[in-house]
This record gives structure tokens, C-alpha cells and sequence, in this order.
């Protein structure tokens, strides 16, 4: 065998002479090396996960301050985007004045200690759709309503614990609130109740709220004795005597430029006509079925509604429209040529009116999505007017007349705990990487 090269023969000397000496414990040695490896180990985990927080910590209010707006000019042009979209999850939202909106909706917004029911507005200056950060929304229930001109916000919320259920569930409204969306001063009417209010209508007349409320009895909430009001800016709440609190209340309501019209539950044969004076009158549909969704013309001459027939009373059904000439209190409805939807939405001029129906996007044979389109009452024809995409909105009235433009690319928002995640990977990798190159550069 022959004799090991020279430069290994001077390599092994200079090991054994940096050997430790006879006196050191070998497993001292290795236990003291082991622990050193598990801190640096620990230390370097712990900046991977620190990285990973930051990420996705910061990465809201990055995109919030990266994307903010200025409030809109309530003087500026009211405008509809092409397609109304309901914002992502983790969207930024509007500043707290955010200027007129022509709809409004309830949406699902992300946070990092679980997704919740927010409301979302459409700028009608912009076109843009944003989450509303509301001075009092702990939980929203069920409605909130645009004033006709978009100005004004009335919403239920809940505040404190007087709202919460004895059996854990979602709380129910403690009170009305109204924000003005220009100046972002907002009031409201507080009740002070020890269970909650069971809410069931809201409704603008002009500058006036109508709604519809009852005190509940106990914790389970399951009865209360509901009552009409008004309530004015800068007043207080008045008790509403006579139709149309003493008939349908306000179950099912259709506002309009000039007021609203209040009908006794889905499909009417006649609905409660209040204006914008607080005067109420009624108006009765002569036709062969109930009506739904019942909208009077900006100049209050007509009124629209669907056909509500006795076998077809499904969700996604497109049913004929009606219109009918008003007569005194009396409304003849006829039938617009071939025209069938879903329901009214409103009118864009006195002969035109807003009808909306489901739409397949995608074109995969699924609707989803609310095509709203405008139809001519006096000859019937039919055309697509824009795309609403997620929950349907409460518009503006006066947004149906409104100029439609492109709708505004949707903001870059991503999940923050993805990004917090891939943060987390990358750090990992990059980690891994640094310590097999030292690992190399020791060996060498």
C-alpha cells in the first residue's frame, strides 16, 4: 500500500495539532455544539415567522395607503359604471366622508380575526366600488337605503350588548343611524332598549326617513310590537298614524325620484303611494295577477311592476313585464310586448324603465349575475344597460338616470395571509440556501 500524497500527510497534522487536549470531555463537547445548533436554529425560525407576520400584517395598510381616494364632489356629474361589482374581500374601503354613491350593498370583507358582513357603496362620481367604514356598524342588519339624490346613507346597527340574542346568534339593531355621505356627519335615533329592535322596512321620502320597527319582548327576540315612524335630520322620530303603517307598514317598499311606494308584502294588488311631503295616497293595479316590485315614473304617470302569477312564484323566473297609465288612483297594467324579467329596478325617464333579469357571464349555462336593461314602454324594444355582479344593490334613484361608463379596474388587494405565507416560504428557502452555502464555504 502505497504512502498517502504529501498535502494530505500535512493536512493531518495540522488537525492533530489543533486536536483538543486529553482533558476535555468529547460529550461535553457535543452536547455544548448541539445546543449552539437548536439556538441558531430557533433564532433563524423565529425571523422567518417575523417575516411572515410583517407581510401579512402590513400588507393592508399598504394597499390602503397605496390606493387611497379623495372624497367626491356632491356637485360633480352622477354617473353608473358598466358593470357594479362588489368589492374583494380584502378591497380598500372609502375615506369616511366618501362623497355621493349611486348603490349600496352588503358584502363579506376580510380581517385577519375572520371575515364579516360590511357594506360596500358604488362612487357615483367615479364608478368605483369600495367598502364603508361607518362610525357605528357593529352589526349591520338586514337594510340600508340611499337617499333618491345618493347624498344620505339610513342603515340599521347594532351597538353594546342590548342587541345579542340569549342563544349566541347574530345581534339585531339597537338603532337607526343616517350618515351624510358628503360631510360624513352622521345622527340617528337610539331607543334604548334592553333587547333589541326587530327592524322591518326603511324608506326615503325627500329629506325624510320612514322605517318600520319594534322593540322585542325578551332575549329569544321572537315577537315585538312593531310601529311606523318618521325621522328628520336635526328632529326626532314621529309615530306614523294611519296608511300606510295601519295596512302593509313598510314590508316591501320601491323608492323613486319624488318618494316611495309601500305595498302589502311581495306580490300586491295595490300599494300606499308617500311623497316627498309626506302625503300618502293609494294606488290600485287593475290586472289579472298581483304585482311585484311596483316603480311610479319620474313624472308619476306610470307605474311598472312584474306579473306575478300563481304557478310561477320561483326565484330566477323571468316573468312578464307591466305598465300601467295612472287613472286617478286606478293604474290599468298591460303587458310590454314580449318583455320578461325578474323585477323592476327603477326608471330612467318617464317612458323608460329599469328591468332586471339573470345573466350568464361566463357562459357556462349558470347565471351569474343581474343584467339590468332599459326598455322603451312605448313601442317594447329592449336593450342591455350594465351588469351587476354579487349581491343585488339598493340604487339611488336618481342614479338610473345617470350617465354609464366603464367601470373602473378593480384595486390590487391581495389576501395578506397569502402573501404573509409566501413571505414565510420564501424566507425559509432563502434560509435553507444560506446555511447549505456556508455549510460549503467550511468544507472547502
Amino acid at each position: 500500500m502505497s504512502a498517502p500524497p504529501g498535502d494530505v500527510v500535512d493536512r493531518l497534522d495540522q488537525l492533530a495539532a489543533h486536536a483538543p487536549a486529553g482533558g476535555i470531555d468529547p460529550d461535553a463537547v457535543w452536547t455544548h455544539g448541539r445546543r449552539r445548533q437548536r439556538v441558531r436554529l430557533g433564532a433563524a425560525l423565529a425571523a422567518v415567522a417575523a417575516v411572515g407576520l410583517l407581510g401579512t400584517t402590513t400588507t393592508p395598510l399598504l394597499v390602503e395607503r397605496a390606493q387611497r381616494v379623495e372624497p367626491a364632489d356632491a356637485g360633480e356629474r352622477m354617473v353608473l359604471p358598466d358593470v357594479v361589482r362588489q368589492p374583494g374581500a380584502w378591497e380598500p374601503a372609502f375615506p369616511s366622508a366618501p362623497g355621493r354613491l349611486s348603490a349600496v350593498a352588503i358584502g363579506t370583507r376580510g380581517s385577519l380575526l375572520g371575515d364579516h358582513a360590511a357594506l360596500w357603496g358604488v362612487s357615483a362620481t367615479t364608478g368605483e366600488s369600495r367598502f364603508l367604514d361607518l362610525p357605528v356598524a357593529e352589526a349591520l342588519v338586514d337594510q340600508a337605503v340611499l337617499s333618491a339624490d345618493g347624498t344620505r346613507l339610513a342603515y340599521w346597527a347594532s351597538t353594546g350588548d342590548a342587541g345579542k340574542r340569549s342563544d349566541g346568534q347574530p345581534s339585531a339593531a339597537t338603532g337607526l343611524n343616517v350618515l351624510d355621505l358628503v360631510t360624513g356627519e352622521q345622527r340617528g335615533w337610539d331607543p334604548a332598549t334592553e333587547h333589541g329592535l326587530m327592524t322591518v322596512g326603511l324608506a326615503w321620502a325627500g329629506d325624510t326617513v320612514w322605517f318600520t320597527q319594534g322593540a322585542y319582548r325578551d332575549a329569544d327576540q321572537d315577537s315585538a310590537r312593531i310601529s311606523t315612524r318618521t325621522w328628520r335630520w336635526g328632529s326626532v322620530p314621529e309615530p306614523v298614524e294611519g296608511p300606510p303603517a295601519d295596512d302593509a307598514g313598510l314590508t316591501t317598499t320601491s323608492q323613486d325620484a319624488g318618494g316611495f311606494l309601500a305595498a302589502s308584502g311581495s306580490a300586491a294588488t295595490e300599494a300606499w303611494r308617500v311623497d316627498d311631503g309626506g302625503s300618502v295616497g293609494r294606488i290600485r293595479f287593475v290586472a289579472d295577477e298581483a304585482v311585484t316590485t311596483p316603480y311610479l315614473s319620474p313624472d308619476g304617470s306610470r307605474v311598472a311592476g312584474i306579473e306575478q302569477g300563481r304557478g310561477a312564484r320561483f326565484i330566477l323566473t323571468d316573468l312578464p313585464l307591466l305598465v300601467g297609465t295612472l287613472e286617478g288612483d286606478r293604474a290599468v297594467m298591460q303587458r310590454v310586448g314580449p318583455v320578461e324579467a325578474e323585477l323592476v329596478l327603477g326608471w330612467r325617464s318617464p317612458t323608460e324603465v329599469v328591468v332586471g333579469a339573470g345573466a350568464d357571464r361566463d357562459g357556462d349555462g349558470v347565471r351569474d349575475a343581474t343584467r339590468a336593461s332599459l326598455v322603451d314602454v312605448t313601442d317594447g324594444s329592449m336593450n342591455a344597460l350594465l351588469d351587476i355582479e354579487g349581491n343585488l344593490p339598493d340604487f339611488a334613484a336618481d342614479a338610473w338616470a345617470a350617465e354609464v361608463v366603464p367601470a373602473p379596474d378593480a384595486p390590487f388587494a391581495p389576501d395578506p395571509r397569502l402573501v404573509g405565507l409566501g413571505l414565510l416560504v420564501a424566507a425559509f428557502v432563502g434560509w435553507r440556501i444560506a446555511v447549505r452555502v456556508r455549510g460549503r464555504r467550511v468544507h472547502a
